[in-house]
This record gives structure tokens, C-alpha cells and sequence, in this order.
């Protein structure tokens, strides 16, 4: 079966069993088929259905789905200074401050909470299970492990944490899934096939109290129906944005003609609406109920009785503080990803349909106790593939997104737009390039293109900085202090890329990514290893790179996931910051018989913004007693702590620790 993109937008409730009206079935006699509009992510604010209205929809969606009808081709952050605090120790990187963002690490100055699971064990033969090491610090930064839960026994799965106060949230799910019709393989020809190839349509989300954290249990463990999105916590509440796709095995037809069709849609209109709708079961009493009830979702404005889609988007809010108190919304609508800042959240989707890409933005209000739909906006584009969240940040009542469209081809086209809340659309204020502001993002080939795609964005509240990459690295400096009229005040051109960007202040930017040649046109591009560099951009106009550190032939997790980040302020402009570093080798020159190894490890930096100078201190590298039966550890979940001068290297399941003026010399594992 094949699964389209779709956008779905819900109401707020509390999380019981259906109304009396989901239970019946739609047993109207239907004697002729509608003529169905076509599957097609909709770019129209959204309205409040009725459980007819939204049955119609959902079922248009399914039946549309499965008789692949064709789709038509045409439809309708915070300061950098705001980072500084007084912390002794380093906390999870996040996009915007006081809103918290899943990692498989989570520490609290005395205790540390670490994503496990069997198969990355160095001695264990038990059946698999996913667990959570619990391990305290004492006060001369000794680490004793004092618990061990389990959090679920499900395979391949990846493990995330949120720590609130005494809660430990974990969600387990599924990796992912993929799809043609994602901008990195996007392409015209396929656009109108949507291939979408889900995983299991379930994750879990474990509620552990860690009061005493020695006497760590659950308090509540759920299996809820859908494929995880994305997750944030703000002021004490967790919200899941997860998509569902509604299954209906009553087909009866047997060919593609009017009449089995007809058998079809009829089936399919008697079918009990809360049969196709995504659950919450409480694991500890077998206790199921709907996400959310029928009579309270959302479609596209202006929807008729032909159009429909066949997925739903749910936005859940759970208290981290009473577990029981519980609300969703539902948009039957499908969602690529989430932004949130501390008074909104904007779920996000791409039309690949339009002879235009378009891209379709949904804002739901967080300030009140209920979750609440506020608007919609559309811009031309997409959001690329890398951090997509990134690309998005909310200052007052303002949203600015950076998306891209066309090709290398024909030529790229990045765009900044500066939207605002203007009743239930997100209206578009300005744009750049503009006429005014004709430059575009991004360097001109001899063509007369730009043929340099985004590889980083990062905001302030002023500026936007923006890193385009073909074979040398334009780091655009972008003033949007005058909301009315962007535009780029500066711009720097050297080799390689930053695709990870962290602002210290309104004078400092850090860069992460990779250093390549400088090559002519018809040359390939040549990685030459991992970058980080040091960017002084007190002038706005000016932009310079004043330090950099290559790290030969070698990766970074950061490039592809700033969580691997780690980042602690101190006093007097003093800053220290690590990040992961693999580097594959083989001791022969010969293909055949050569044996490929990689070496990990954690290099540490220190900062002082008074002289602006970058100090590379070492690094803590892996290294076991025994080298036999060592699992293959993914170094993309690499993540560090700083606590003061102790420095905590985790990789796989274990802790390697150092002092941080001489990390490379470490003990572990812990």
C-alpha cells in the first residue's frame, strides 16, 4: 500500500473513551461514488469538523489511498547572550531556551540517566532488553552505577530522555521510515508518487520517579498508536506531535471497475469511525482509549464531502508532574517535523504536488491550560534535510523560516520569510531576496545560478546566519532588525562548511562541519576532515573567521546532530565546549586485504571571548581492556558532560572519564 504525506490538526481533550457517536457506523446506503478530488496536502487554514465532517474526510482519504486516485498538480530563537548561565555543569544543547529536547543523556549535577541497551554491552549475554543506567557522581567526580531499569524489551529502537524535576520520561520507538518523497531524493519525476514506507505504528513512553533515584520505578508506562515525530517538555508538560495511518482490511472489491469500487467505498462508509482512529494504552492496568474523540478534530478550511486524506497528525500534551492529566488534538493532516518556542509550537509539512513546492506551517498555542489551533501559513520551498527545526525561530509575535526549492540543475532558490499571526493565517510580512533586496542566499555560478545548497541556519534575535555549500563556504550574516526589510549585511567565503552553528554572542559564532579544498568548478569535492571554527561577527558587515581546528580525515556527530554538542559557560567570558570525533584508518595499502578500523574520541575545547582565542585542550579517546567481542558502537550518539574540571565521555553504554586540562588521559569503562 502506498502512504502519502499528509497534514492532520486535532482539538483539545481529555484523553476517555470515545463519545456514543464513534461507535456507530455510517450505514447510509451510498448508490453512486463521489467524484473525489484527488490526495493532496492542503495549505488552507484549518476548521473544527463535526464527526461526520471528519468520517467523510478520513474515509475519502483511505478509499482514495487504495485506488491510488492521482493527485492533482495544482491546490490550493532567543539571544546568544541568553545561553550564559551560572551552571556548574552542562545540560542537553538545545535550539531555544526553556524548551527541552529528548537525548539519551540526561544529568542533574549529581545523577546521570543513560540510554542502554544489551546489544551494546560489553559482557552481557541476557535476552535484549533497553534499559536505564542510573549512576551518581560524588563530590571528588567518582561514578558509581546505582540502578539499572528496564524501559522496554521492543528491538531496535532508539531511546530518548527527559528529565523534569523527579520524572524521568524515556520514549522508545522506531528509528524512522523512508521516503521518496523527502527533499534529499525528491525529484519532479517522482513527486507524485509519495512512496512512504512506515515502521511499526507504535512507540512507548515510560514515567519513571526518581525521587531516589537508587529506588528508580515506573509510575506510568504507555503504548500509544502512531509514528513518533518529535517531542519537546516546556513548564513541566511533554508534548508528542506523532502521525497515524489508519488501516481498513474490508475491502471487498476484486478489480478497478465502477462496480467493485462502488463495494469498496460502501464497506468502507460502514466501518466504525473509532476502528480507524490511534489509541493510548496504559500498560499497567491494559487500559485503552482514544488519542482523542472523533467529534473533536480539524480539516482544511473549505473541505467538501470529495476531498479527504488518509493520515492523522496528533499533538498530546501529558503532564510530567500528574501522568494522568492528559490532552490531545487531532489534524487529519500528515507532519514532517516540529518547531516549538516557550508560547507556541508549529508543526510543518511539504507539498511536493504543485508544479511549485510548497510548504505548509500549523501554529497551536501553548500560554493557556487547553491546546489550541491558532493559524496557518504557506511558503514557497522546503526545509531541507538537515536540522530542519533550525530553520525556524519565533521572536515575539514573529516566525521566520528558511526554506529552499529548485535544483542544481536549473538553480537553487533560498529564501528567508518573516511571517505574523493575522486572525488564522500565518501572513507572509517580507521576504529575501526581495526587490529591493535582489541578492540572492547562496553564490552565483558562471551559469548565473546558484548552485550552492543550505547546509546550516541558526537565529538570534537580530540576525540569521546561513551556510551555503558547493566547494567553499559563504557564511551569510542576515540584519533582521527591521522586520518590514531583511537583508544581508555580510558575507564570508573560505573553504569547507560549518553545517552546525552556535552563536556565543552578538560579536562570537561557533562553526562545526567540514574542511575542503578550495577546487576549481570541474573538480570533485575532497572532505578533508572535521572543522570547528571560530567566527568573530562584531561587525555585521564584516564577518571573519579569526581560529579554526581541522581534524584530518574525520567526522563529527555534531554535523549531523547539535544534541552531540556539549557547551558550559563560565565566568569572565571563559566558555569550554566538546564535541565527538571519528576517524576511520587501515594499516595496508592494499583493498583486498585491508581491515578497516575507527578510532573515537572526544575533543575538548576552551574559549575565552576577552582575547577571542580558541584552545584546543586534547582528547579523551575509547579504549577497552579486553579488544575481543567489542559491539559496533554508532558514534552519532556520542555525547559528553562537563562538570567543572571533570569530563564525562559516553559512548555505546559506557562513561570514560578525564580531568578536563588533560583529557587524553581517561579511565574507563565506567
Amino acid at each position: 500500500m502506498l502512504y502519502p504525506r499528509v497534514i492532520t490538526i486535532g482539538v483539545t481533550l481529555l484523553l476517555s473513551a470515545c463519545s456514543d457517536s464513534n461507535n456507530d457506523s455510517s450505514d447510509k446506503k451510498t448508490t453512486t461514488l463521489p467524484q473525489l478530488s484527488g490526495l493532496k496536502v492542503s495549505t488552507a487554514a484549518l476548521s473544527k469538523a463535526s464527526t461526520q465532517q471528519f468520517t467523510t474526510h478520513l474515509k475519502n482519504g483511505l478509499f482514495m489511498r487504495h485506488y491510488e486516485y492521482a493527485t492533482p498538480t495544482n491546490s490550493g530563537e532567543v539571544s546568544a547572550d541568553a545561553a550564559v548561565s551560572n551552571s556548574q555543569f552542562s545540560s542537553t544543547n538545545v535550539q531555544e531556551q526553556g524548551v527541552d529536547e529528548a537525548d539519551r543523556i540526561k544529568y542533574d549535577g549529581q545523577y546521570m540517566y543513560v540510554s542502554a541497551n544489551t546489544a551494546q554491552s560489553l559482557t552481557s549475554s541476557e535476552q535484549y532488553r533497553q534499559f536505564i543506567r542510573i549512576i551518581k557522581r560524588d563530590e571528588a567526580g567518582g561514578l558509581t552505577q546505582v540502578s539499572d531499569v528496564t524501559s522496554s524489551n521492543t528491538q531496535y529502537q532508539k531511546q530518548q530522555l527527559f528529565l523534569n524535576n523527579n520524572t524521568l520520561a524515556v520514549l522508545n520507538h522506531d528509528i524512522g521510515w523512508f521516503s521518496v518523497s523527502s527533499p534529499m531524493v525528491q525529484t519532479q519525476e517522482v513527486a507524485n508518487t509519495s512512496i512512504m514506507a512506515p515502521t511499526a505504528q507504535q512507540f512507548e513512553l515510560s514515567l519513571m520517579d526518581v525521587s531516589i533515584p537508587e529506588q528508580a520505578s515506573v509510575k506510568a508506562h504507555y503504548t500509544i498508536d502512531g509514528q513518533l515525530i518529535d517531542t519537546r517538555v516546556i513548564n513541566n508538560q511533554l508534548y508528542i506531535v506523532s502521525n497515524y495511518y489508519p488501516q481498513f482490511d474490508g475491502f471487498v472489491g476484486t478489480d478497478n471497475s465502477e462496480q467493485s469500487k462502488l463495494a469498496d467505498y460502501q464497506a468502507l462508509q460502514n466501518e466504525q469511525i473509532n476502528k480507524l482512529l490511534p489509541a493510548i494504552k496504559n500498560n499497567l492496568n491494559s487500559q485503552s482509549n482514544p488519542l482523542f474523540s472523533s467529534d473533536n478534530c480539524y480539516i482544511n478550511e473549505g473541505a467538501t464531502t470529495n476531498d479527504g486524506y488518509d493520515a492523522i497528525m496528533t499533538l498530546t500534551k501529558i503532564s510530567l508532574t500528574d501522568p494522568t492529566q492528559q490532552s490531545s488534538i487531532c489534524v487529519n493532516t500528515y507532519v514532517d517535523g516540529l518547531y516549538a518556542s516557550q508560547q507556541s509550537l508549529y508543526a510543518y509539512s511539504t507539498d511536493y504536488t504543485d508544479d511549485e513546492i510548497n510548504s505548509v506551517i500549523h501554529k497551536f498555542s501553548l500560554t493557556g491550560n487547553a491546546l489550541d489551533y491558532s493559524a496557518t501559513g504557506k511558503v514557497t520551498g522546503h526545509f531541507g534535510w538537515r536540522n530542519q527545526n533550525l530553520r525556524f525561530s519565533e521572536v515575539q509575535q514573529y516566525l521566520r523560516v528558511v526554506t529552499s526549492s529548485g535544483n542544481t540543475t536549473d538553480g537553487l532558490n533560498h529564501t528567508l520569510f518573516t511571517l505574523e499571526q493575522q486572525g488564522n493565517e500565518l501572513a507572509v510580512l517580507s521576504q529575501l531576496p526581495n526587490d529591493q533586496q535582489p541578492t540572492p542566499i547562496g553564490k552565483v555560478n558562471s551559469k548565473g545560478i546558484v548552485d550552492e545548497d543550505i547546509y546550516a541556519v541558526r537565529f538570534t534575535d537580530s540576525r540569521a546566519y546561513v551556510v551555503t555549500f558547493k566547494q567553499t563556504d559563504p557564511l551569510y550574516v542576515i540584519d533582521l532588525s527591521n522586520v518590514q526589510m531583511p537583508n544581508i549585511a555580510g558575507a564570508l567565503e573560505i573553504p569547507g562548511y560549518s553545517s552546525y552553528l552556535h552563536p556565543i554572542s552578538d560579536s562570537l559564532l561557533l562553526g562545526v562541519g567540514q574542511h575542503v579544498d578550495d577546487l576549481s568548478d570541474d573538480t570533485p569535492v575532497i572532505t578533508q576532515g572535521a572543522k570547528v571554527s571560530l567566527f568573530d561577527i562584531s561587525n555585521i558587515n564584516n564577518p571573519q573567521q579569526v581560529s579554526e581546528h581541522i581534524f584530518d580525515n574525520a567526522y563529527s556527530a555534531v554535523e549531523s546532530n547539535y544534541h552531540a554538542f556539549s557547551f558550559l559557560p563560565l565566568e569572565n567570558g571563559l566558555y569550554r565546549f566538546t564535541l565527538p570525533i571519528e576517524t576511520w584508518h587501515t594499516d595496508s595499502s592494499d583493498p583486498v586485504t585491508s581491515i578497516w578500523a575507527k578510532d573515537n574520541a572526544l575533543a575538548a575545547f576552551e574559549l575565552n571571548t576577552n582575547t577571542i582565542q580558541m584552545n584546543y585542550m586534547g582528547s579523551s579517546m575509547i579504549s577497552y581492556p579486553d579488544n575481543e567481542n567489542i559491539p559496533y558502537i554508532w558514534s552519532g550518539d556520542d555525547r559528553a558532560i562537563i562538570h567543572q574540571d571533570d569530563l564525562y565521555y559516553f559512548h555505546g553504554n559506557y562513561i570514560w572519564q578525564s580531568d578536563w586540562l588533560t583529557p587524553a588521559k581517561n579511565t574507563g569503562p565506567h
